[in-house]
């Protein structure tokens, strides 16, 4: 095992293997169609997306934990942010009653595809803490061969995705241009990726170690992106790789962090607090639970069918609405998304992270 200096998020075999390794290991059935990919445990692969999707609302929520968690976080912040969550909703909905709620999806799509990008990016330059002296032409190849993974095949989707009712490519902007960007994304993207992996082989036997967590971060974030663009049911890829590596991690991610900050300042953890192990299945059942609240509101008011919600049955006299209320219900689902992906630029600044205070001096836990 690496025995350099930690740049690991909570410990070398959790990144590696539980954040990094799930979304290639799924990329790799799909590709040869293993179970549950196959066709004959097709029923197997949809109980496991349903509950995928359970899962997948909590983590927007899982943000709201970490800031009231972290010591270091200004109290005037903690105002701020359910605030500007509450004046959202309203302002959405208006928009969405008045021009109609195709130029917000269109805008929360290059959003949520950006806000993907800056995650795997974040991830990626944090391992590379610990790969030694590069120079600076490395880093520059490294960077660009980051982004061009996944900017790459987005191009490709405007351009020829092979599947009409992927639900983004309804909403992607048309125009010729793009085909030639993709083109030379493209050849950036293969010219990058060579240089990155001789670069990487180049330092691992300079060093006498692989960097493992940043390379499956790295390689899980491109497979993830691109072959989505080859398989013919894409959406059970995006599940399993965006999903996976996004939104579960991401509510791990928050309470490990601050499970690691709480035993900074108390040392020991009490079982009942939401930072033990059994809090950390209440908390994500709270996360969970309005999640799907939420969604349930959204679902019943604009008429879509709400099959994977928990709260399934308690929405069942609200009817289909049409004018404020249907506005309402898109309003609050584009807020409450929307909010996530806007204050999620602060909640990782390591400005912000205890661990990081405390190391640098700007915070003492005396």
């Amino acid at each position: 095992m690496n025995t350099k200096p930690s740049a690991w998020f909570h410990s070398w075999y959790v990144d590696s293997l539980c954040l990094h390794s799930i979304p290639l290991i799924f990329t790799f059935l799909a590709v040869f169609k293993l179970p549950p990919f196959s066709r004959g445990t097709f029923g197997i692969l949809v109980s496991m997306i349903t509950w995928i999707l359970v899962i997948d609302w909590a983590h927007i929520f899982a943000q709201w934990y970490r800031i009231y968690a972290n010591p270091v976080e200004s109290p005037k912040l903690k105002w701020v942010y359910p605030l500007s969550y509450l004046v959202l909703i309203p302002l959405l909905s208006a928009t969405v009653h008045f021009s109609g709620r195709v130029p917000i999806e269109t805008f929360l799509i290059y959003y949520v595809i950006y806000h993907f990008i800056k995650q795997h990016y974040g991830y990626t330059r944090i391992y590379s803490k610990i790969d030694g002296a590069k120079t600076k032409f490395e880093s520059i190849v490294e960077d660009i061969a980051i982004h061009a993974s996944m900017i790459t095949p987005v191009l490709y989707w405007h351009t020829s995705f092979p599947h009409e009712q992927f639900l983004w490519k309804l909403h992607f902007i048309k125009s010729d241009l793009i085909e030639y960007l993709f083109y030379a994304s493209f050849a950036t993207y293969l010219i990058s990726f060579i240089l990155y992996c001789f670069f990487e082989m180049k330092r691992s036997i300079r060093n006498r170690y692989f960097n493992t967590a940043k390379n499956l971060a790295f390689f899980s974030a491109a497979l993830g992106w691109g072959v989505v663009s080859l398989l013919t049911d894409s959406a059970l890829l995006v599940f399993f790789t965006v999903v996976l590596t996004h939104d579960i991690s991401y509510t791990c991610f928050v309470w490990l962090i601050g499970r690691r900050d709480q035993q900074k300042v108390v040392k020991k953890i009490p079982w009942r607090s939401w930072f033990s192990v059994p809090g950390f299945i209440i908390y994500v059942g709270v996360l969970v639970a309005i999640s799907q609240l939420i969604l349930g509101v959204h679902h019943r008011l604009v008429g879509h069918h709400a099959a994977n919600l928990v709260w399934l049955n308690l929405f069942d006299s609200i009817p289909h609405a049409r004018g404020w209320p249907e506005s309402f219900g898109i309003g609050l689902f584009f807020a409450t998304q929307g909010h996530h992906y806007f204050i999620d630029r602060f909640l990782w600044k390591k400005e912000k992270d205890l661990d990081y205070m405390v190391k640098t001096g700007k915070y003492s836990l005396s």
